[in-house]
């Protein structure tokens, strides 16, 4: 594929960056979007607003299914770094598309010191399996990592209690409560006759291996 021309003095970004000291604001903010859009001329760069190539504070329900998809691959990246892992190497990992993700993560990832880097919280909206108390295994949406990691923590307690039979790993949820994005409470299964029940009640039974 050819890309188009950088802009009408020069052929190339590379062209662009070398011609003179890019120390202005301007440049800077040119040099910081063509980062995140490198595929974008320098007109487009000039013209472009970071909300408009954002996807993160964009409701799940409104997303289609591919956006959905691509949200959640970008979820495994951005828990990726939170761990450690360099962004090129958890695109690779997980398969995803670079733009793709920049643009669902939007700010909770940005560069520092010429490396890509992601906030410690974000806020954006993710389905997730739940057991509530009082509904059995559902579906609710997340707004916060917070959740995401709390709900990910529970899942591999009752893992561990329903092989084991100890519920000691479950007493930290007893009063926990994760609030979906239409604000309605969602309280823990935290007694082990009641998961038995839930999982009898499934046609095909399966256990939920998260990592926080």
């Amino acid at each position: 594929m050819t890309l188009k021309r950088f802009s009408k003095d020069y052929k190339n970004y590379g062209d662009w960056l070398k011609a003179q000291p890019r120390t202005s604001e301007y440049a800077k903010r040119v040099i910081r979007f063509h980062e995140r859009f490198p595929t974008l001329n320098l007109n487009e760069l000039r013209n472009t607003r970071l909300k408009d190539h954002n996807l993160s504070t964009t409701s799940w329900k409104i997303l289609k299914a591919p956006q959905k998809r691509d949200r959640n691959l970008s979820l495994q990246i951005l828990r990726l770094m939170r761990k450690g892992v360099p962004f090129s190497k958890a695109i690779e990992q997980t398969g995803a598309n670079k733009k793709n993700t920049i643009i669902n993560l939007g700010k909770y990832l940005y560069k520092s010191k010429g490396k890509w880097t992601v906030t410690v919280l974000d806020r954006i909206e993710s389905e997730m399996m739940f057991y509530d108390r009082d509904e059995g295994l559902i579906s609710i949406v997340t707004t916060r990592s917070k959740d995401r990691s709390l709900i990910a923590e529970y899942f591999n307690a009752v893992n561990k209690a329903l092989k084991s039979g100890d519920t000691k790993c479950l007493k930290k949820f007893d009063n926990a409560i994760v609030i979906d994005a239409d604000g309605k409470e969602h309280y823990f299964v935290t007694d082990l006759e009641r998961l038995y029940e839930i999982l009898d009640a499934q046609e095909e039974p399966e256990f939920f291996e998260l990592y926080v």
